[in-house]
């Protein structure tokens, strides 16, 4: 989930939990608590491929959390010089911490929730990483708690009620992903595409309009965009084959390709393209990110470059959406709703 987000989210669960036990700083702790864990984006300094790895990594953990939750809420007691017992200063620690990943678990990019006993990744496909819907309800308690403007009873109730919003909303996203997961499986089918696995991918700023990915035992892939209500996809079905060249296996069987796999959850559809030069480019690219303006591009694309002869020149994180704009997919998404 988007940053902002995360701290709104934060904020509003300390208001639930602790405003009468902690008072007015509970929701600016909160709001600082629910931001912490992405502090994981200084491994970007050490690469993009260590970025990969482990932004949402095991600062996203639920055993590691739990675990930090005691020296944080101490220091938290400490600075605040608080009387209020410990116990109330973890407890609002950790369930604050833990919102981060249980929020970023309901979106497709994949959190390792259970690091380090596995480094799986988990996802549920129930919000986009951007949803004002969502964090609307969210916003108006926290600066409600920020600035104090409501009694601690006051504050409490309205942030339970707002986090019972916040949670129907992801519960019906989910419900509608799983719902086309269902009809994208039959729409795949009818086409004689036999898919081994189905993902429903919200896209931004809504829960109802959803990037069908499907995946057969070949690793080819079918996409399509359905809107949640719609009788019919949105955009045509697209098939798209991967490459099973030689260098295209040796692209997904490269250190980075199987780094990347993973971080794609297994989405990958490797591409090959070959140059005047006798070069080589496999792009490896993650089908659960795209574009509703062309289907065949992907988000997240790493890109592996073969000379003449047949060895690995360099691999890369494809900059850019090329021809593509970030208005021109707004613009074919308002279409759908407007």
């Amino acid at each position: 989930m988007d940053l902002v987000t995360q701290g709104l989210l934060g904020s509003t669960v300390a208001q639930a939990g602790y405003s009468e036990k902690i008072g007015k700083k509970a929701a600016l702790y909160g709001f600082i608590l629910g931001l912490m864990p992405d502090f994981d984006i200084v491994t970007g300094f050490w690469g993009e491929w260590a970025s990969l790895k482990y932004h949402r990594g095991p600062t996203h953990a639920l055993p590691l959390l739990f675990i930090a939750s005691v020296p944080i809420g101490w220091l938290l007691k400490k600075i605040s010089r608080s009387e209020q017992p410990l116990k109330h200063w973890v407890g609002m620690s950790f369930f604050c911490l833990a919102t981060h990943p249980l929020i970023d678990w309901c979106t497709t990019y994949g959190t390792p929730l259970w690091w380090p006993f596995t480094w799986t990744r988990y996802a549920n496909d129930a919000l986009p990483i951007i949803d004002p819907l969502y964090s609307l309800p969210l916003l108006v308690v926290s600066i409600i708690g920020i600035f104090n403007f409501l009694t601690p009873k006051k504050r409490k109730a309205l942030a339970l009620g707002a986090l019972l919003i916040s949670s129907l909303y992801a519960f019906v996203g989910y419900q509608n992903s799983q719902t086309l997961v269902n009809k994208g499986r039959k729409l795949f089918i009818e086409k004689g595409f036999e898919p081994l696995e189905v993902r429903a991918t919200p896209t931004l700023f809504n829960n109802r309009l959803f990037r069908i990915v499907g995946r057969d035992k070949e690793r080819n892939f079918m996409v399509a965009y359905i809107k949640k209500g719609n009788g019919g996809p949105s955009t045509d079905i697209r098939l798209i084959k991967s490459d099973k060249s030689e260098l295209a296996q040796k692209a997904m069987n490269h250190e980075i390709g199987k780094l990347f796999n993973w971080f794609a959850m297994d989405m990958v559809c490797p591409i090959a393209e070959k140059k005047e030069d006798g070069t080589t480019i496999i792009e490896l690219n993650d089908m659960r990110y795209g574009f509703m303006v062309d289907l065949n591009r992907s988000l997240f694309v790493a890109q592996a470059v073969f000379d003449k002869n047949g060895e690995l020149v360099s691999i890369k994180r494809r900059r850019g959406r090329g021809e593509l704009s970030f208005k021109q997919e707004l613009k074919r998404m308002a279409e759908e709703f407007f």
